[in-house]
């Protein structure tokens, strides 16, 4: 199996990110906000907006979907813009599930071209594995954000 590697403006140019018809395209965003957490100095509706601005800025003009995963406790999410999934604290095995089934959902009502995010820590084989089926046999784009790459910062 090959790693996921990862694709943000630090690596890739622009035009790289959201090549050809994957900029006008959906894209789902799969959050894992236990192991990316909100900053302290930010709310959520400000990085929904800050990931938002940053995949324009990178060129893409088409849908989002957002799904968020983890404790969502503290946290005010704006109604709209983004399908929450709350897990208890250290629920690690149940959220990554979770995400998995989402995933493969999405990937089954979006034909190619099609974008998946995932803004993950630690990913398990069975990750690697979806994503790399994905990317193999659908022509997926993918983007893998792990904390601290700085993906949406001012």
């Amino acid at each position: 199996k090959q790693p996921l590697t990862l694709e943000h403006s630090g690596e890739k140019t622009m035009s790289d990110i959201f090549p050809g018809d994957y900029a006008a395209e959906e894209i789902g965003i799969f959050w894992d906000i236990e192991q990316c957490k909100i900053p302290d100095e930010l709310n959520a509706g400000e990085v929904l907006n800050r990931v938002r601005s940053s995949l324009s800025s990178f060129g893409h003009h088409g849908p989002v979907s957002i799904s968020g995963y983890g404790d969502m406790t503290g946290h005010e999410f704006p109604s709209e813009g983004i399908k929450l999934n709350h897990f208890p604290a250290g629920e690690m095995y149940a959220r990554h599930t979770k995400m998995l089934e989402d995933i493969i959902a999405w990937s089954a009502e979006h034909p190619k071209p099609s974008t998946l995010m995932l803004i993950v820590g630690d990913i398990s084989d069975d990750f690697v594995e979806v994503v790399q089926l994905l990317k193999s046999k659908k022509n997926y784009h993918v983007i893998v954000i792990h904390p601290g790459d700085g993906f949406g910062s001012a």
